[in-house]
């Protein structure tokens, strides 16, 4: 409905122009919005204060002239002038009927939008090291990926999930080392506590179990010295393996999935790092100084230069990321958003020096940061080590709470915002419980569709129905929510922000409830009764189009 009444103020404004002798290509960009109080209507629009500097004249007089013209629009129910020129606009309610009866119409396809006009993103998310369980952090990061993508994907972009596998480096050399301790700890070959730096977590005695059980009781001395790399290889390729296949596993559980995974140690073997960084140098942004190799990233906004390649010959993390955004843009796509937990934060602008530098253009790519989040149970913290190794992993979380109920909590709040992550709650079958809540108000309607067909109770199609009686402040407060989905999600879409769909499913849900608990759907009038049913199966609906994106179950019983 917005785009709608754009295009009544925009030819409104066309027309007060061309009464000035104003071309229309002199207009600034036409902005409607919803008025910060109900009672003053529908849409406003501070079109009159934005002409006022153009054409030298009162803002209330240019109003005037503008609510002259909208005047002259049927659809328009009544027009006024607020404060210093703001125009308010309210439609005439045969208008939202309509607008019901569309949205009914075009069911599961409702709000898909061509927004994005094909244009191709990768979105890469989760990408946790392979050295160890998912944990909660990252069950986060992985739901904000998906359901971005999910986003993206509604609003008309072609869109890739990529998981890149950071299988290279010293992280993976310690992995090795801290498999190959447990291994000998659990043959009773090696005794005192794993060295500071290994990785402490149980779920390697775990591995080196399985170690043994595959591939026998010998396969390193046991005399062995920590910084002797016999065997090592072995025993990282066995931890990595592993340890990825659990990542792939739980991911699955969580209902996340991938078009692409990437490995880095691919960037290293075939030269593409190599590549990468001497397409910097020609460009003249890689220097040297005391034997290291510098990128000139505070030519392109960073704070300071960063090292590519330590004195000692070795390439850093960021040198491989260089690559890899390198490649990526080379698979031909249009942004490149990437997904990273809150301590990533300073990255952001030297990978970004790194991509114009390259050629590319800022704009075409992004981050988006996650906050940490906390554990607890009935409100008491859930207390975690990670020095102990100590954690509670994604998959726990998902098999105590159910898939549906994880995924929704993670989008409770924006992703660079702390979110605590409450376990009694998410198991609740309340009102307090958000997911409860929203999925509850699908199944109301359902039963109340089933009660229907059941006992005979009104036997007219909705279908026939037109939705004219649907006249109080709450009726057309949810057709108004309905209609305002389309410009949620390109809104979403543009600023990157899949919390904002579980926002308005909130609201929706609440409305719904509140409604439902006031007035009674089926009475002795059929037609009161028809409409109320049309508005009630069009929110289930959007109710179901709203809980696909997130990834959860819209179920029919609770």
């Amino acid at each position: 409905m917005k785009k709608r009444v754009e295009e009544f103020v925009k030819t409104a404004v066309g027309k007060v122009a061309a009464d000035r002798g104003l071309a229309e290509s002199d207009l600034p960009e036409i902005a409607v919005t919803l008025p910060r109080e109900k009672s003053f209507g529908d849409f406003s629009t501070n079109i009159a204060m934005q002409l006022a500097g153009r054409w030298k004249d009162n803002p209330r007089a240019i109003g005037q002239a503008i609510k002259s013209e909208l005047e002259q629009q049927a659809e328009l129910a009544e027009v006024t002038i607020a404060g210093p020129g703001f125009i308010n606009m309210t439609l005439q309610l045969s208008l939202w009927h309509q607008r019901l009866r569309e949205i009914h119409t075009t069911g599961a396809e409702f709000a898909s939008l061509d927004y994005g006009a094909g244009k191709r993103v990768l979105v890469e998310f989760v990408s946790a090291n392979p050295t160890g369980p998912l944990h909660i952090g990252h069950g986060r990061g992985a739901v904000v990926g998906d359901v971005l993508a999910r986003l993206l994907r509604r609003t008309g972009f072609a869109v890739d999930r990529e998981y890149y596998v950071n299988d290279a480096g010293n992280q993976m050399l310690v992995l090795g080392r801290s498999l190959r301790w447990r291994y000998l700890e659990i043959l009773e070959k090696r005794q005192g506590e794993i060295p500071d730096g290994y990785y402490q977590g149980k779920y390697l005695c775990d591995l080196a179990r399985d170690l043994i059980a595959e591939q026998g009781r010998e396969l390193v001395d046991p005399e062995i010295s920590e910084d002797d790399d016999f065997g090592l290889e072995l025993f990282t390729e066995f931890a990595s393996t592993s340890i990825l296949k659990g990542i792939r596993d739980d991911l699955d559980l969580f209902g996340v999935g991938f078009e692409h995974w990437t490995s880095e140690k691919k960037f290293f073997v075939s030269g593409q790092v190599d590549t990468a960084l001497a397409d910097l140098k020609t460009k003249g942004v890689i220097y040297e100084d005391e034997g290291a190799f510098w990128f000139a990233s505070s030519r392109f906004g960073d704070e300071k230069d960063r090292v590519v390649v330590r004195a000692n010959g070795v390439k850093t993390y960021f040198a491989s990321d260089i690559a890899y955004h390198r490649e990526k843009f080379t698979r031909g796509y249009d942004l490149l958003v990437d997904i990273w937990g809150a301590d990533h934060h300073g990255y952001v602008p030297r990978l970004t020096a790194a991509i114009e530098a390259l050629g590319g253009k800022p704009e075409s790519f992004a981050a988006i940061l996650v906050q940490l989040v906390s554990l607890s149970r009935g409100g008491d913290p859930v207390a975690m080590s990670t020095r102990a190794g100590e954690f509670v992993t994604l998959e726990e979380v998902v098999r105590e709470v159910g898939r549906d109920a994880a995924r929704y909590f993670f989008l409770t709040r924006r992703s660079d915002s702390h979110l605590e992550f409450d376990l009694e709650l998410a198991k609740s079958k309340n009102n307090e419980n958000p997911v409860y809540y929203a999925q509850y108000a699908h199944a109301r309607i359902c039963s109340i569709m089933r009660k229907i067909a059941d006992e005979g109770l009104f036997a007219g199609n909705v279908d026939s129905f037109n939705g004219d009686s649907l006249t109080s402040s709450e009726e057309l407060d949810l057709i108004k929510k309905l209609d305002s989905l389309p410009g949620l999600l390109e809104s979403a879409a543009r600023t990157l922000e899949p919390h904002r769909v579980t926002y308005f499913l909130d609201d929706l849900a609440a409305q719904l409830h509140s409604y439902y608990n006031r007035n009674r759907v089926i009475s002795e009038d059929g037609q009161v009764s028809g409409d109320r049913l049309l508005l009630f199966v069009t929110i289930q609906q959007v109710l179901k189009i709203c809980l696909t994106l997130l990834g959860v179950s819209a179920p029919e019983k609770m």
